[in-house]
C-alpha cells in the first residue's frame, strides 16, 4: 500500500471511531420517559441540597431525590436540547428544578424551604450557594454548554451553570 492509501485508511477509522463515542456520549433514548413522580420523599432543605456537590449523573440526582421527577418542559430544538424536570419537597418543603441535556449533561437549580435565593449546580463540579455558610461560589469546569469564546470565572458563571447562555437561571 501506498502511504497515501494508508493515511487514508486512518484518518476514516478515526472519523469513524469518533463519530461513534460522540453518539454514545448522548442520551440512548431522547426525549427521555417522564417519571410523573413530582413530589420528592425528602425536603428539599440547603442542608440536603449540599449533597449534591457530589452527583455526577442523572440517575444518581434522583434516587438523592427519593422519585424521578416530573417533566415539565421538553426543548429539542435550539442549541442544546433538554427537558427541565421539576420536584416538590416532602411536605411542600422546597422545590427542585433538573435540566437533563440530550448529551446526559445535567444542571440543577433549588429553592430550599429554610433558605433564601436559588442554589445551582451541575455535574461539571459548580455548586453557587449564597445562603450556605459560608458561602459557596465554585464555578467547577467548563460545561460543554459553554463556549470556550465565552469567558469563563467566578464572575460569569452564575449566568451560565445551568445550561447554555440563552438558558438563565436568574438574575446574573
Amino acid at each position: 500500500m501506498t502511504r497515501i492509501a494508508v493515511l487514508f485508511i486512518s484518518t476514516l477509522v478515526v472519523a469513524v471511531i469518533s463519530s461513534a463515542l460522540v453518539a454514545a456520549s448522548e442520551l440512548a433514548v431522547w426525549p427521555p420517559r417522564d417519571p410523573g413522580e413530582a413530589i420528592a420523599r425528602v425536603a428539599i432543605t440547603t442542608a440536603w441540597a449540599s449533597r449534591l456537590r457530589d452527583i455526577r449523573n442523572f440517575d444518581a440526582l434522583q434516587k438523592v431525590a427519593g422519585s424521578g421527577g416530573r417533566i415539565i418542559s421538553l426543548e429539542n430544538g435550539g442549541e442544546a436540547p433538554h427537558a427541565v424536570y421539576s420536584w416538590t419537597g416532602a411536605g411542600g418543603l422546597g422545590q427542585m428544578r433538573a435540566f437533563l441535556y440530550r448529551s446526559g449533561d445535567f444542571a440543577v437549580v433549588v429553592t430550599p424551604a429554610d433558605g433564601t435565593g436559588e442554589i445551582r449546580a451541575n455535574n461539571f463540579d459548580a455548586f453557587v450557594c449564597a445562603a450556605c455558610s459560608p458561602p459557596v461560589n465554585a464555578c467547577g469546569r467548563r460545561p460543554s454548554w459553554v463556549s470556550h469564546a465565552f469567558h469563563w470565572n467566578e464572575y460569569d458563571c452564575g449566568c451560565t451553570v445551568t445550561g447554555p447562555q440563552t438558558i438563565r437561571a436568574g438574575a446574573c
